[in-house]
Formats: structure tokens, C-alpha cells, sequence
């Protein structure tokens, strides 16, 4: 099928799919990437590779919107005054998460240099499928402002506990004190310039976006401007090799401690973005290879029984600590399950990076993101309604 037609039945099968879940009680967004398994390769073909390829510019947009609203959770007074026990909840599920696999895979067989790469690819929590339960719930309260301020942060800790592994095992492959010393230079200096140069240039547009925002009043225009301020940091993020991640979250981060009009736009954008979100969830799971379960093994088991136990365990001993509330505790742990968008991201780094392990790590993620984007989004809005924090589906906060 051509790619406008692709489109069309996208939107159209993921609004019915969106409209038989209800009947399930199952989150919309699982009912988005069910759609998309069914028009994938996997099932019926009738979005092949080629699709894929033409419509991942609007799967990059609609990433880029999610990780706008995802950095206005760091507005400071709000960090200032919950910010601590968002790092030790972050630190501390994180590492659980991260040591619980990587010894895991160690005894089961695995290298120390894949142990090390999956265990810091298990510490992300996906922020996309996260957040579309958040909002189709209309969730509101203590444990959602947690959840949403530890996902994010969770982002950024994978990020840089994937690329400093990435550069130990490059140094390590590399013999004799002169390659070492050019081989230390070839990573760290990319590596400073992927977060320095996105930081940089996500407070550029912000506080351009913020200026500009003081003038511009009306819904349509609103959007224009935010949608082209997006557009604009993943095209440049792209060309100038930095994280589009981090210049999304800081471009909302910088918008929203900067602007009082902050939220008119984060309204504006909520009511107008539900067609690139479907979009983006069917792409998701129409690239999901149901045949990479198959292939699971020892090593796949491992992997997800070593990341569900930490993300769990790691989240319930990170709120204690915190001091969190009771509810908090219970609830929070569970939002924590659902992996997808920056550990696929990541792969295909690692490929480029570290092809000699690169096989054995796609392999295991790939089959377990499957796993996790199917029971993830369920355990995000069961731990939403356990919460009493599920306010039904009209005017959907933003985050």
C-alpha cells in the first residue's frame, strides 16, 4: 500500500482499536500498538518496511512533542520542592534495575560487556506509552507528579550510563597507550558535545520560544509556533549529531521556567496532538517483529525477569527512602514497567559503536520491549486508578 493510504488506514484502525479497548478496560495506547502488530509485517503486511521508513518523520515529530511535555515537568519551584526525592527514587530504582540484569546475564552465560550495555539499557522507563495512559486516565495527584519527574529522569541516567559503557568497552578494544589516548578523545569529546550541544541548543530555542510566546495569543498560532520550534530542534539535533531527546526536554524545561504562558501552550498542544500520538503508537507496533520471541532464550528471560524485579523492588526501596507517601510506595512501582522508544533508539547506536556485541544486545531488547510495551501501559494505569488518581478521560491534564 502507498504511503498516503498507509496513513489513512493507520488513523482510521487506531481509532477503532482506540474505541474496542474501552469496552476492555485496557488503555488506549495498547490498543494502538495491537492495531499496529495487526497492520505490521509481522501479521497482515499492509504497512511494509517501506511505510515504516517514509512515516518515521512523523513518529520523530510526535517523540519530540512528547519529550516538549515531558520537560515541563522540571519547572524549578515545582523540581525545588520534590526534586530530591525524585533523584533518590531515580538513583535507586535505577541501579536495582541495572545491577539485578547485569548480574543476571552474567550468569547466564553473558560477557561482561553485554551485561554492563543491557543493564544500562534497562534503566529506561518509556515516556511515551507512560504518558498516554497518564492522560487518557486524566491523572492528577502525588504519585503521577512522582512518576512523570522519575521517567524523565530515568531518560537521561540511560543516556549516560549507556555512553559511558559504550566508551569503557571502546577504550578497552583498543591496545597500546597512543590508540587508548586517541580512542579516549574520539569518545569523550563526542560524548560532551551530544549533551552540552543539546542542552545548548534546546535553551536557544526555548528562550527564543518564550520571547515569541508573549505575542502570540490565538490557538491556531499557538500551535504553529510550538509545532515549528519541535520540527526545527529534531531536524537540527539530527544534523548537528546531539540528542533530540535532551533538546526536546530542555526546550520545554526552559519554556516552562521562562514563559507564564507555558501552559496556554501545553493546552493548546494536548487538545491537537491525538493523531500524531496514534500515529506514532501504530508505527510502534507495526515495527514490533513478533518472531523475535521466539529467539528470546536464557538471555531474553533474564533480561526481563532481572528488570521487572529492580524496576519493582528498586522503585519500592527508592520511595521509602524518599519518604514518600504510603500511596506512593504501593502504587508508584508499577509505573515503572513499560520500556520502548530510547532503548530501541539506543540499539542502533550500539550497532554503530560496538558491532561485536551488538547482535546478542538488539536481540534481547527488541524481544523484551515487546513484552514490556504490552504489560507496561496496563501497569501504568492500573497504578494510576489504585492511586484514586484516574479523573476519566475529559480535559486531559498536561504534564
Amino acid at each position: 500500500m502507498n504511503d498516503i493510504g498507509s496513513l489513512g488506514v493507520i488513523l482510521l484502525l487506531a481509532l477503532l482499536a482506540g474505541h474496542i479497548v474501552k469496552f476492555l478496560r485496557v488503555p488506549e495506547v495498547t490498543g494502538y500498538l495491537l492495531a499496529g502488530v495487526a497492520l505490521g509485517p509481522s501479521v497482515l503486511g499492509w504497512v511494509g518496511p517501506e511505510n515504516l521508513s517514509a512515516l518515521h518523520a512523523l513518529s520523530e515529530v510526535a517523540l519530540g512533542l512528547i519529550l516538549f511535555s515531558i520537560g515541563t515537568v522540571f519547572e524549578f519551584g515545582h523540581f525545588r520542592r520534590v526534586g530530591r526525592q525524585l533523584l533518590t527514587i531515580t538513583l535507586v530504582e535505577s541501579a536495582a534495575a541495572a545491577i539485578a540484569v547485569t548480574l543476571l546475564l552474567r550468569l547466564v552465560g553473558q560477557s561482561w560487556s553485554v551485561a554492563f550495555i543491557l543493564g544500562g539499557l534497562a534503566i529506561e522507563t518509556a515516556a511515551a506509552s507512560t504518558l498516554m495512559v497518564l492522560r487518557e486516565c486524566n491523572a492528577r495527584g502525588q504519585m503521577t507528579d512522582v512518576l512523570v519527574g522519575v521517567f524523565a529522569l530515568d531518560n537521561l541516567l540511560c543516556l549516560l550510563t549507556v555512553n559511558v559503557v559504550l566508551a569503557g568497552i571502546e577504550f578497552h578494544v583498543h591496545s597500546g597507550v597512543e590508540s587508548n589516548l586517541v580512542a579516549l578523545y574520539q569518545l569523550i569529546v563526542p560524548f560532551v558535545w551530544q549533551i552540552a550541544g543539546a542542552v545548548a541548543l534546546g535553551y536557544l530555542v526555548g528562550f527564543l520560544l518564550s520571547v515569541w510566546s508573549a505575542k502570540v495569543v490565538e490557538h491556531g498560532e499557538q500551535l504553529i509556533l510550538l509545532a515549528g520550534c519541535v520540527l526545527f530542534c529534531v531536524g537540527i539535533s539530527s544534523l548537528i549529531h546531539v540528542s533530540p531527546l535532551i533538546t526536546n526536554l530542555t526546550v520545554g524545561a526552559t519554556l516552562v521556567n521562562l514563559s507564564e504562558r507555558s501552559r496556554h501552550f501545553l493546552e493548546s498542544l494536548s487538545k491537537t496532538d491525538p493523531p500524531l500520538y496514534a500515529i506514532f503508537f501504530v508505527l510502534a507496533g507495526a515495527d514490533l517483529d513478533l518472531s523475535l520471541l521466539t529467539t528470546l532464550g536464557i538471555p531474553g528471560a533474564a533480561y526481563i525477569g532481572g528488570r521487572a524485579f529492580g524496576k519493582l523492588a528498586g522503585t519500592r526501596a527508592g520511595a521509602t527512602l524518599a519518604r514518600t507517601d504510603g500511596k506512593v510506595r504501593r502504587t508508584l512501582p508499577f509505573g515503572m514497567c513499560a520500556q520502548a522508544g530510547l532503548a530501541i533508539g539506543l540499539t542502533l547506536v550500539i550497532q554503530r559503536r560496538a558491532p561485536h556485541i551488538a547482535p546478542a544486545v538488539t536481540a534481547v531488547v527488541l524481544a523484551a520491549v515487546i513484552v514490556f510495551e504490552m504489560i507496561g501501559p496496563l501497569a501504568v494505569r492500573w497504578s494510576v486508578i489504585w492511586a484514586g488518581e484516574a479523573h476519566g478521560e475529559t480535559d486531559a491534564p498536561t504534564f
